[in-house]
């Protein structure tokens, strides 16, 4: 998961340094690196809502409050909350990505 996490921080960084007005090909390229790595993420997330659903239905079963049982989980598994706050903030810098080439397209069908 380090590694992903790395990866996606890079490359978010290369978008934010390259010139966007006119870097199509490293935009594409920052494009199609975080994609694919949000979905070994995604894979890692999973994972972690798996332990993290074991937790609150066992502490449920021995009659935890599910509020409580859900509090706990997080506290056992952090990484749940810390995977869907990068991530979210990740599809939004892609979003961006996609909405400036896009921009870049149009801009060079008109001239």
């Amino acid at each position: 998961m380090k590694q992903h996490l790395e990866t996606l921080t890079e490359y978010i960084q290369i978008y934010k340094d390259c010139d966007v007005t006119q870097d199509g090909n490293t935009l594409s390229e920052c494009a199609q690196q975080i994609a694919s790595t949000l979905f070994f993420l995604e894979i890692e997330r999973a994972k972690y809502h798996d332990l993290w659903q074991k937790v609150v239905y066992k502490l449920v079963l021995e009659g935890t409050p599910v509020n409580r049982a859900e509090n706990q989980a997080h506290v056992l598994h952090p990484e749940m909350y810390q995977l869907r706050r990068i991530m979210d903030a990740a599809y939004e810098n892609l979003n961006a990505i996609r909405s400036q080439l896009s921009w870049i397209k149009a801009g060079l069908s008109n001239q």
